[in-house]
Formats: structure tokens, sequence, C-alpha cells
């Protein structure tokens, strides 16, 4: 069986320690075109491990960028490395020092990727933790007073715990929603803690499924079907999950969580086109499809998006917009948080209201509250919390 970094499948068949000539050799006998990795662990010290591997396939470049993305995540602290074999260790780890280059002069559908894995924790030492710190923002769409801090319906032994203090509330969700892959317990981080953590339990195969996401669409279909040896294969993504603000697209951004989906469908080469616009879908559980939003009549259409952070709780950008009837410019932040059907929009420091034509824009997908739980994952040890 295969195992797992966070979402990224690691076939079982690379993890048999092969030399550097053998895992070329493993990756030379896949099929060119297919989309999954071939990744080989090599020999590791106590706390922590190399993962070196090729990529090898049509797709190879996408794949092995996502792990090289994820290797250099700012705005992922810990992610999960699990699987079902008894010679490795779950745990959640910590990556760091990645590179990433072409295996052979000759092939350039061969990509190789090293990295390490330290380790951080594991579920029997460490909660999962949803560090929080509530702030009021400047939201021109409404005036909400909760602040909203979302986890994995999955998830369990949830509490409250002030990470100065030590004191401890019970943790009850608000509400539950209902999303694309599983429910999501909806928190408020206004709980009378000063420094409010919300701690959880919850198995490592559950964490990624609700998490925000963000993807570089390559110009085509999120699944496509490729003949392989004969055979017709659905690949699905064909896209390309992007973990890094610095990354540079080759097709469109989408944001994803488990309720909204949000394509920017920009030109991201040349920000002049009017023609850009953004398209916005909802989770429809009922028909178990997204459906799309109608955004508001209006002049102003997006110009362009700079991610500011790729987390797993929360996206962070800023978005620009262009009236086309008087090639007026206006920016707002944009946040989108794990389990919410709306996006929130806020002024940036320094910034102005926006004109009424944006907020009419915008309106249907603009989240109507004013307090943000300024929500960032990790982990906490458990003797930390012992009373």
């Amino acid at each position: 069986m295969a195992r797992t970094l966070y979402a990224l499948r690691v076939p079982d068949s690379a993890l048999e320690k092969p030399s550097q000539s053998q895992s070329l050799q493993i990756a030379s006998n896949s099929p060119l075109n297919s989309d999954a990795p071939e990744v080989d662990t090599l020999g590791a010290d106590p706390g922590s491990r190399p993962l070196a591997g090729v990529v090898a396939g049509k797709y190879s470049n996408m794949i092995a960028r996502e792990f090289e993305e994820l290797f250099s995540a700012t705005g992922i602290e810990v992610v999960p490395w699990y699987g079902d074999r008894e010679d490795q260790t779950d745990a959640y780890v910590a990556l760091e020092d990645v590179t990433l280059e072409q295996s052979t002069a000759q092939e350039s559908r061969l990509q190789r990727f090293d990295g390490r894995l330290s380790l951080a924790g594991t579920r029997d030492s460490h909660y999962r933790a949803l560090y929080c710190s509530p702030q009021q923002v400047d939201n021109p769409f409404g005036s909400g007073t909760d602040a909203r801090a979302a986890i994995p319906r999955d998830a369990y032994n949830e509490v409250w715990w002030d990470h100065v203090t030590g004191s401890k509330v019970n943790a009850s969700p608000e509400r539950v929603v209902w999303g694309e892959h599983t429910y999501i317990d909806i928190h408020d981080a206004r709980n009378g803690l000063d420094n409010p953590v919300l701690l959880y339990e919850i198995p490592y195969e559950d964490e990624w499924q609700a998490d925000v996401t963000v993807w570089d669409t390559y110009n085509r279909d999120k699944a496509i079907n490729e003949t392989v040896n004969g055979s017709v294969q659905t690949i699905d993504p064909a896209w390309q999950r992007c973990f890094v603000s610095s990354h540079e697209f080759i097709g469109h951004p989408v944001v994803k969580n488990e309720n909204l989906k949000l394509e920017f469908n920009i030109d991201t080469k040349d920000y002049s086109n009017i023609n850009d616009e953004l398209v916005a879908y909802r989770w429809d559980g009922s028909n178990d499809t997204y459906s799309q939003v109608s955004l508001g009549a209006s002049d102003w259409r997006i110009r362009s998006i700079d991610f500011e952070r790729i987390g797993v709780e929360r996206v962070t950008a800023q978005t620009e917009w262009l009236n086309t009837a008087n090639d007026d410019t206006h920016r707002l932040d944009m946040n989108v948080w794990r389990g919410e059907d709306n996006a929130l929009f806020t002024v940036p420091d320094n910034g102005t209201a926006p004109p009424s034509g944006l907020v009419t824009r915008l309106d249907p997908i603009a989240a109507g509250y004013e307090w943000v739980s300024g929500q960032v994952s990790d982990i906490v040890a458990k003797s930390e919390v012992r009373e």
C-alpha cells in the first residue's frame, strides 16, 4: 500500500530504499504518462529522514512541483506522514531542504526531488491545534460578531485552551456544515480566553479533506482521460495543487474549500485583458455538485490576484478590480476560510472603502462578519496541556 505525505500519494513500490540507479530504473519502467510519482526513501538519522524521489510520466514536472512546493510552504507548519507499512512510523513531520532537478539530460519526463522529513510528533504525543487571535477587520459587507474557526467533523476530544494561562473551556461547534468531501464543525474563537487554541485529535488520513486549496488549472479540465498502455484512464486531478504564494501560474488560479469554489479566469501574463472574470460556485449537497453563483450586475471585473499566504486552514490574497466603464481600479484583501461558503473581502491597511458598484458585484459571495479568528494550524505536545 502507498504512503501519503499530507495529501500527496507516495507509492509503496518506491519505499524499498533502492540505490539511486535502482530508483531511476523503477521510474523508467513506469508508464511515461502515469500520474503516480515513484518515490524512494533513503536511510535516515533518528528524528530526521531524507525523502528522495523520481517522478515519471507525462505530468511528472507538475507532480514533482507539488512535492517541491509542499516542502517549501511557509503557510504550513507540519503535515501528517502516514500509511500502513509495518516498517514505517506514522507521524507529524516538518519539511525542509528540498531540491528539484531533471533526472537525466535525455528524458525531461523524469523529475527528481530531494527533501528531508523531521519528526515533529505523533497523534499519541501531540494534539492538532488551531491557534486563534480574534480581531476586528474593516468589512464593507457586514458586521457579524463571531470569529469563526473550523475543523473537520472527524475531529474528537476538542477543547479550547489558553496557551499562556493554561485555562480551558469546553469546545462545542456552533453549527455543522456539509461540504464536498466531509462535514465541518464551525466554532467561535471569541470564547472568553485571551489566547485561544482549539485542541483536537484526528486520524492522519482525515485531515486534508476539509482544507482550503489553491490550484493551477494548466488551462485544462480538472479531470481528463488519457490512454495508458492501450486503456483509457481518468486523471483527476490534472491540475496542480499550489502550496506557495510565489507559485507562477501556467493556467488560471482556483481557490476551493469544501463549500466555495472561486475560479479566477484571468490572464496571469497580461492583466490588461478586460474580459477577465471571477466565476463563483457553492457546493450543493442535495445534488452533489457545485452550482454557479451569479455575481451582482456591475462594470467591475477581476484584474489580478496576489496570494499572500496559502495555508491549510485559510488562504489570503489581495485582489485588484477594474471598472471596465472608466478604467478605475480598486484593491480588496480576500480571505477564504475552511468551511465557509462565502469569501471575506476587507479593506486593506491604508485602503479605502470600495465603490458601490464593486460592493454590488461581490455581495452574493461576500461574508458578512467583521471579526476573524486569525487561525493558524499547528500541533501542541500533550505534556504542555496536562493539568
